[in-house]
């Protein structure tokens, strides 16, 4: 700002550019025209998808072991997912929490061996394979995530305080698509120096 940057709130809706290359951005406060376009949309966390998920964010599901980690120390938490991220968190959780409990969709970590060596050598993890969240339940709070074996074909419940949900990002490219090359996972298919085009 202190170098004549202007600062407008606004959702982009659509990017457009025509003939001459002036880049048209739609938003839901009006338009905007400009010759060049820097896009650092992120990403979001992905989710599990499953019925009433909403309803417990913030009260017992959390996408983040740095921002709530600390209010479930002492306590019993699952780590959903079995990539770098989810170990990460597994790890940083496993510090302050009685007991982590890591679920992976797969029948095998798929993070570094190292992260995973890691918590195989503590107390407090434990590990359950082959397994995805099919329901949450609780009353008000969270209180159980109900598990479903791929392998088997059932479904048992995880009494826990509060699940950590790591399987993912999901890009916030889609307003960009008509402009800028997306690759198959959503993100922009740019090269090395960082143009889409």
């Amino acid at each position: 700002q202190d170098q004549g940057a202007e600062i407008d709130l606004a959702e982009v809706l659509d990017v457009t550019v025509d003939d001459s290359g002036i880049k048209h951005v739609m938003t839901d406060m009006g338009e905007y025209l400009s010759k060049a376009l820097i896009i650092a949309s992120g990403s979001r966390h992905r989710e599990l998808g499953v019925p009433g998920e909403a309803d417990y964010v913030g009260r017992g599901i959390s996408y983040c072991a740095v921002c709530d980690g600390a209010f479930y120390a002492g306590k019993h938490v699952a780590v959903i997912g079995g990539g770098n991220s989810a170990l990460q968190e597994a790890v940083m959780l496993a510090e302050r929490c009685s007991q982590v409990t890591v679920v992976q969709n797969l029948a095998f970590l798929t993070g570094e061996e190292k992260l995973a060596e890691k918590l195989f050598s503590m107390d407090n993890v434990d590990f359950i394979y082959s397994s995805v969240v099919e329901a949450l339940e609780g009353e008000g709070e969270l209180e159980r995530v109900i598990l479903h074996n791929t392998e088997r074909g059932e479904s048992v419940p995880l009494d826990v305080d509060g699940v950590f949900v790591a399987i993912g990002q999901i890009p916030e490219n889609g307003p960009f698509a008509k402009v800028a090359k997306l690759a198959v996972n959503g993100y922009f298919d740019s090269g090395e120096n960082c143009t889409t085009m």
